[in-house]
This record gives C-alpha cells, structure tokens and sequence, in this order.
C-alpha cells in the first residue's frame, strides 16, 4: 500500500501496465482459490471481497484511471471518498457470490470408452461395467476439514500464494499451499482436504440393438456427484467394437473364412458355416467352385434399423500336408486321371523326413 491506499495490482498480482485480459485472468485464479465456499480459511471471506475490489476498480477503464491517478498523488482522503462509491457495489457483488456459491450444482460429466463384442452391439442386452467416480468425502460431508478449519501461514511462500522460481524469476503459484497463501492444520484424513473422494462404481447398462462402433451411449445420473447437493453428472460412453475371432465386420455385412475339402470343391455339396447368433447354416457348395470364391447368405450380416446385412462366406480349399497311406494312393490315381505328371510318387514325405534321421 501506498500511504494507505490499497495497491489493487499487488493484490491480483500484476503489473502496472497489465492488460484486461491479464487482469480477468488473475482475478479468475485468484476468486477460485478463496472463495468462502470453497476455502475453508476464516480469513477467505475478507481475502476474496479485497479480490472483487481490486477488479471492479481495474477491469473498468475509467475506474482504473481514477485510481492509478488517486495512487500517484497518495492522497488517502479522495481515496475514502473513492472506497465510499464503490463500495456498496462490493457488498453487493459479495452478496451474489455467496449466493452463488451455495446453490447446489451439478456435478462434472464422466467420458470413458465402451469395448463391446459384435454379438453385444448387435443384439443389445445387459452389460455391468466398473468405473471410478468423485462423491463427497462421507467422513467430512465434503468440507474437507474436522470440525472447525485451523490453518497457518505458508511457510514457503510467506502467505503471499506466490513464489518466485526458475531462471526468469517469474513469479508461480506455490508448491506448497498450491497458491492459497495458508496451510490447513486439520484437513480431513480420508480426503486429505479435498472434500471429495473417489469410489468404484458397478453399474448395469442397457446396450440397444445394432449399436455401432463410435456411438456414444449416455447413461443420466451416473457421473461425478454433483456440489451443494445438486444432482450427479452424466455418464457418457464411446462405443468400441471388439475384434472379433470368426467373423470381421465391412460397414452391415460380415465376412466369415469357410475351409472345405478338394472333393467338395470339385464335386459341390452340402456344409454348414456360423452365424452371428451362435448356430450354423447349411450351404450349398456349386461344383467346381474355387479358392477365394464367394457365396452370400442375405439378412445373416449385422442388424441396422433398415435390415439385417448379408453374411458372405469366402471359400478356402484346405490341402492336407502330408497325406499317406490310402490318401495318397488315391490322389496320384486322380493325379494319373488329369495327366498330371509332375506330381511326386511315391514314399509321403514324412516318411522320406523320418528315413534320413533313422539313417543318421
């Protein structure tokens, strides 16, 4: 202070020549830290209506003007005179900020990812999940002190809130009291002063039907609790399909892989593939069909609220590795069949593997 007068820069921690938007800035950190809602110090109250006077006085451009005029000059009596205009505002602004303050709110949102199996996202039903959420501390309703607050004089910052550190010796909010200029003696030992505590919550949540990847379901009433008993925020979750062992999902329709024999390639005939549902579908194998070809089964494929997609099969022709025995025979008998003389007779080729290590 200056002869008396209050220095407003000092008190929101800013240059003489700090901008508006310095100044909003300062006073928006500095309203958080002691609001008496929120900071159980018995000296907050007095802390934070000395905060709202220096920014109505510095966030006005007149206003401002008169003051640093006023602060120049050291003259005390304008400045009464200037406190006395002012000041039924502040009681005002007071007024309306404890007001505020204790109007229940509501609490914080929670955002979290969803991971579904296709069956889940197609057909829908009941899923329990776990996740953590703020409620307030149980052992101190919240106020995160027992009993009556007790606090003392930050020793590292010297109740300033502020600290001078690094190699531009600009000054940063303290480590220690975290900005607040005090230390309280008796915080609460479950919260540890924070007046709020995290909990493991189970839930069971409804998946509809034909859910799909990027969805966000949103569950009311299941986020943070809310403050001053306001109701709870909401539970949103982003949908994440799973991927899947049998089947891979292109936009509604699912692709499934079907190994089958030769024979049944060659001569067609009768398989079954699997369906979403867990069963299985009996196919039609055209004779003749081919490694990679495809056949479409409609309405198999995932649901949408148009339809269900097409489930499409992929034909692999599966190859024995090392046939033996009659197997053999009658392959190279085919093999004779089709003319094909490059083929290898004879011993399998296990048998060939087995005879040059018995032989060694």
């Amino acid at each position: 202070m200056k002869k008396g007068i209050k220095d407003y820069y000092q008190i929101l921690g800013v240059s003489r020549d700090a901008s508006l938007d310095e100044i909003k800035s300062a006073y928006r950190r500095l309203a958080k830290l002691y609001h008496p809602d929120r900071n159980p110090d018995p000296s907050a109250e007095e802390k934070f209506k000395e905060i709202n006077e220096a920014y109505y006085v510095l966030s006005d451009e007149e206003r401002r003007k008169e003051y640093d005029s006023i602060f120049s000059s050291g003259d005390e009596k304008r400045f009464r005179s200037f406190l006395d205009y002012i000041q039924e505002f502040i009681k005002e602004v007071i007024k309306a900020e404890r007001e505020r303050g204790k109007r229940p709110r509501k609490g914080n949102d929670i955002r979290m990812k969803l991971y579904l199996t296709l069956e889940e996202a197609a057909f829908g039903g009941e899923k329990e999940i776990s996740y953590d959420r703020w409620i307030d501390c149980p052992d101190c309703n919240g106020k995160g002190v027992q009993g009556e607050a007790q606090t003392v004089v930050c020793h590292a910052c010297g109740g300033k809130g502020r600290r001078v550190s690094g190699i531009f010796s600009f000054p940063r909010p303290c480590s220690v009291c975290r900005g607040k200029g005090f230390i309280i003696k008796n915080p609460c030992p479950t919260c540890f002063g924070r007046g709020r505590v995290t909990t493991q919550a189970r839930i069971k949540i409804t998946i509809p039907p034909a859910t799909e990847e990027g969805e966000v379901l949103k569950v009311p009433g299941k986020g943070h609790s809310g403050f001053n008993g306001g109701p709870p925020g909401d539970l949103y979750l982003k949908v994440f399909l799973k991927e899947h062992p049998i089947f891979k999902k292109v936009n509604k329709d699912l692709i499934v892989e079907k190994k089958i024999s030769y024979p049944l390639a060659v001569l067609g005939g009768v398989t079954k593939v699997p369906t979403l549902e867990g069963k299985e579908e009996e196919i039609f194998i055209q004779p003749g069909t081919e490694c990679g070809s495809t056949k479409t089964i409609p309405g198999k494929g995932f649901p949408s609220d148009k339809g269900r997609g097409n489930l499409i099969v992929t034909f692999r022709i599966e190859v024995p590795k090392d046939p033996s025995g009659k197997l053999r025979k009658l392959l190279e008998k085919v093999a004779d069949e089709l003319g094909d003389e490059g083929v290898e007779r004879g011993e399998s080729l296990g048998k060939k593997i087995a005879k040059i290590f018995k032989g060694s």
